[in-house]
């Protein structure tokens, strides 16, 4: 069957319907602004679809970090760890992976903690706002983040964020095996202490991305959905439209938020975006009767587990596999052994089939997200590289590239996640 030909013009066209895309497309359409957003598949099914939902501006410390080179040295060729990267020849992983050495230095973390921490709140203080708005349920949950250790370098990892935290003014606890029993109630766990992050929040990142691309469709923002873009048509130093399979798009300006598939985009036009996707896999089981409401990270296999009011989540592992979607059971395997390991009494859980899904998380080698105009081509502005805390920059960065469009500063400062630091 032919598709319908598309024609048509906007102010703004963005380029991916992920929840990064669609927060930016809601802060837009609240000022008034002409949108169109245009995705390869259907809209809100992209890298946030059945993620761990955490929005943690605990986690200010970028991906490249002291100690994560060696961790990942020994893990990268396990198909079982936290980091896996599948063996093969690709001169855009061998470059990223030069970049993500160099940036994983203790001064280059020191440069980007603030930063990120800053975009963190920021965005987290939005989030409060939309909940209160009422416009959708996206199980907006204030209960906190709990971090699990069961060794002696797991309990020296956090002891540092701790002291981290401490110096940026994030609020933490560390709690004792008594104090854990308090705070999880009926559930047990053979983790001598934990990092107990108060501030932090988490919700349905599913019920959000289908709620605001409902929301957004109700009040007159064009979806195109199903439709790739092949290619950004440019002259000079201005992007004019996208050209899709069966039409163009044109656009006055135009947002990449296209995730790990934004470079395929911008290659074209002499433009260098390092991002690789790093697959990650989540497994959620029905829950009629949940018996703890705070979300937990395991400390030493990486593995988030959420609960949502009818449901539990396990999520986790960091896959360098290339732009594919192919389930390494081995890595599902990994998930259920780690959530077994801390949280035994979830072991019934872990013994289930479970709605299995993966998605690809646009990283970058600094482990801090693109956001900003593109020098050469000033109608032309990037937002992607997130990573691990999409859902907890969505609304800060749909807000700062709202305002990027219409010509006002942003409320935070963005600098260091400016498109050309590369």
């Amino acid at each position: 069957m032919r598709k319908t030909e598309v024609n048509l013009s906007a102010d703004v066209v963005v380029v991916g319907g992920g929840i990064i895309g669609l927060c930016i497309a809601y802060y837009l359409h609240r000022e008034g602004g002409n949108v169109v957003v245009v995705d390869r598949g259907a809209m809100g099914e992209g890298c946030s679809f059945a993620n761990a939902g955490l929005v943690a501006p605990s986690h200010f410390i970028p991906l490249a970090s002291p100690g994560i080179v060696a961790k990942g040295l020994r893990w990268m060729l396990h198909p079982e760890s936290p980091f896996y990267i599948r063996p093969r020849l690709d001169w855009n992983l061998i470059s990223w992976l030069w970049k993500f050495r160099r940036s994983a230095a203790h001064s280059m973390v020191q440069r980007h903690k603030k930063p990120l921490k800053e975009f963190l709140e920021f965005s987290r203080v939005l989030f409060r706002d939309l909940c209160r708005a009422d416009l959708f349920d996206f199980e907006w949950s204030e209960r906190g983040l709990l971090m699990l250790y069961l060794t002696g370098a797991g309990e020296r990892d956090l002891r540092g964020l701790y002291r981290q935290a401490r110096e940026l003014g994030v609020s933490a606890q560390f709690l004792t095996r008594e104090q854990l029993a308090r705070l999880l109630g009926p559930i047990r766990t053979p983790a001598p202490g934990g990092l107990f992050f108060p501030e932090d929040a988490h919700l349905d990142p599913g019920a959000f991305v289908k709620g605001m691309a409902r929301y957004l469709s109700g009040r007159g923002v064009r979806f195109i959905e199903y439709a790739a873009v092949q290619k950004l048509i440019h002259r000079k130093n201005r992007v004019e439209a996208l050209q899709l399979e069966n039409g163009r798009v044109r656009a006055r300006q135009v947002v990449l938020a296209a995730g790990s598939w934004t470079p395929q985009l911008t290659a074209p036009m002499d433009l260098d975006v390092p991002v690789q996707p790093a697959k990650g896999y989540s497994l959620t089981f029905p829950w009629e009767k949940p018996v703890f409401t705070v979300p937990m990270i395991l400390t030493e296999t990486k593995i988030a587990v959420t609960p949502f009011q009818r449901r539990l989540r396990f999520a986790g592992t960091l896959e360098l596999a290339g732009l594919q979607l192919k389930i390494n059971h081995r890595r599902i395997r990994a998930i259920r052994k780690g959530v077994q390991k801390y949280l035994p009494e979830l072991e019934p859980f872990s013994r289930q089939k479970g709605q299995l899904w993966a998605g690809l998380r646009p990283c970058t080698p600094d482990g801090l997200p693109i956001v900003g105009r593109v020098p050469a081509y000033p109608n032309l502005i990037i937002a992607t590289g997130h990573a691990m805390i999409g859902i907890s920059l969505a609304t800060g960065t749909g807000k700062v590239v709202a305002d990027m469009v219409l010509e006002r500063s942003p409320e935070i400062c963005i600098h260091p996640f400016r498109v050309d630091r590369f």
